[in-house]
């Protein structure tokens, strides 16, 4: 009975022996795990910021999905609807390389999309995500990525885009950017494109820096999702021009490429292929100097309108980087314009009567009647927008 006794307590020691050293090498295990993150961990200095470099990543949230390639440095948008399908609000073709950014710096432009000479990283951070493009050892562009919600109940479905344009030489360089965006929702309809005051774009169109102030948005929707470029707004980077073309045309390297005021958007490579151009502010870039540019994208489900220049104009107004008191006029805009994108106009069906086409005629010469008058009645113009909008889509069912 002792010879058993002293076999059971010895075998109970060395389990307890062996018990503690599973857990010790599982504690060692997890450190040095943790420590080669850590040493995985890169550091940018300019834009003080931890990163880790990845070569394929994802940024998203209940509505909203970005997907990012590393090695094309390249990215698109989805918006994922109430079945949890994620519908891609820009071209999918060639890894996505229609749409990125353009850099000229001097009289040399660079195309991140489709350059050799470009040379890419895709980050990832606690925050968002980063692509950067290195041209030449001169310039480095960065664009930054985070998901922000347009209100406190709500799932991220906002993009806040951030772009800076970093001097790396010894010079100093005139340098202007250019984002081409080769969108897809809005190609199914008749109109591809909307703006905030509801003028409803079918062809090629050109908004400058005052007549973006006036627009704000540009919308594209197939019926069913839709997005929301925001480029007016507290926080919102002037821009020089938006232009909406033919992605063809949009994408040539002349750089100044020749703007047609109502060229269609068809062209020999592509039916209806429509997309969006925004130039910002030419600016000088001294050694070691930083620009920032930013603007918003948002997304919208289930037939709903994005609120993206809804969370805009709610943000505090802000002077010199410092929180201050906003003046009159700025505060009469952003109440103005939370009526005009708070509205969701519910169109009731459409009757055999709408679908006349006197009636539809009659609908769109009522629209261009309030766009050209000097008072419009902007909830008036959405609502007859919205019911055309309605008409077109059963139209292209049948």
């Amino acid at each position: 009975m002792k010879r058993l006794l002293m076999i059971f307590f010895v075998l109970l020691a060395l389990f307890s022996v062996s018990a503690q050293e599973q857990k010790e090498k599982q504690e060692r295990k997890a450190a040095e795990k943790q420590k080669s993150k850590v040493e995985d961990d890169k550091y940018d200095e300019i834009l003080d910021l931890r990163y880790r470099s990845e070569s394929y990543c994802e940024l998203s949230g209940k509505l909203i999905r970005l997907e990012f390639f590393g090695k094309t440095g390249t990215f698109n948008l989805y918006c994922i609807d109430k079945s949890k399908n994620a519908i891609p609000m820009l071209s999918t073709a060639d890894l996505f390389t229609s749409s990125g950014f353009l850099l000229r710096f001097g009289d040399d432009i660079q195309d991140s999309m489709n350059s050799n000479r470009v040379k890419k990283e895709l980050r990832s951070f606690s925050d968002g995500v980063q692509l950067v493009y290195r041209f030449d050892n001169h310039v480095r562009l960065v664009i930054d990525f985070s998901l922000l919600s347009s209100s406190a109940d709500e799932a991220e479905d906002i993009v806040k885009v951030r772009l800076y344009a970093i001097n790396e030489s010894r010079k100093t360089y005139p340098v202007d950017i250019r984002g081409i965006f080769d969108t897809v929702c809005g190609e199914v309809s008749s109109v591809h494109f909307t703006t905030d005051t509801g003028s409803r774009i079918r062809n090629e169109t050109r908004f400058n820096t005052e007549m973006m102030q006036k627009e704000r948005t540009i919308v594209s929707s197939n019926g069913f999702v839709s997005f929301q470029f925001v480029l007016d707004g507290i926080e919102v980077s002037p821009i020089e021009y938006v232009t909406l073309g033919n992605v063809d045309e949009l994408r040539r390297r002349d750089w100044d490429t020749g703007f047609r005021k109502g060229r269609g958007f068809t062209s020999f490579n592509g039916y209806d292929n429509s997309a969006i151009m925004i130039d910002w502010p030419d600016f000088s870039l001294a050694q070691g100097e930083k620009k920032e540019f930013v603007f918003y994208i948002a997304v919208a489900a289930d037939e709903k309108y994005p609120r993206g220049l809804a969370y805009v104009d709610s943000l505090p107004y802000q002077k010199g980087g410092e929180d201050a008191s906003a003046p009159e006029e700025p505060k009469e805009e952003v109440k103005s314009s939370d009526k005009r994108t708070d509205v969701d106009f519910v169109v009731p069906p459409i009757k055999d009567y709408q679908l006349n086409p006197d009636y539809i005629q009659q609908l769109i010469d009522k629209i261009d009647s309030l766009q050209s008058s000097k008072n419009v009645n902007k909830t008036e113009l959405r609502r007859l927008n919205a019911e055309l909008d309605a008409i077109l889509e059963k139209l292209r069912r049948q």
